[in-house]
């Protein structure tokens, strides 16, 4: 699939459209803000989503139904597509997606507090998820401007 086609994607460009309202609206929160209205799991599922209908559109004929986030990210670098830059390496990288990813969609916070060394699940809320999170984002980010350049401006 062609660099136009992927950024003519309609449900690519609902969900990049969602996603960046959905940041605008959590960054409006500082520490120690109530978090009655903060939407971290919603941002962290979205932003998934869009990096895994990113790779799936990217990759075309190649993404079988069976595929998920790790496997469709290994394809697409292993073809050159993209570069999964990461100081540790694009192991690494796939990893940490494949764990953030993981967690998220089987809501086993309690593995991801102990993969983080945490002694809870509170704990692990406190000192790790946000970040964890904004690294996705900015991975996605990433991936999708060295297909279709770097964004020019957040969606309306």
């Amino acid at each position: 699939m062609g660099t136009q086609d992927i950024k003519d994607d309609s449900a690519l460009q609902h969900l990049v459209r969602e996603l960046e309202k959905l940041r605008r609206h959590n960054k409006t929160f500082k520490p120690g803000d109530p978090q009655d209205d903060l939407f971290l799991f919603a941002e962290a599922a979205l932003t998934l989503v869009v990096l895994e209908r990113f790779l799936r559109l990217l990759l075309g004929n190649l993404a079988a139904e069976t595929h998920t986030l790790p496997n469709l990210l290994e394809i697409a670098v292993s073809k050159k597509l993209i570069e999964l830059r990461h100081d540790k390496g694009p192991q690494v990288a796939t990893k940490q997606l494949k764990d953030v990813r993981n967690t998220i969609l089987h809501g086993n916070f309690e593995q991801a507090a102990k993969q983080a060394g945490r002694a809870s699940v509170a704990e692990y809320f406190r000192t790790d998820f946000a970040s964890e999170i904004e690294k996705v984002y900015w991975i996605t980010v990433d991936l999708v401007g060295q297909v279709l350049g770097p964004p020019t401006a957040s969606p309306a």
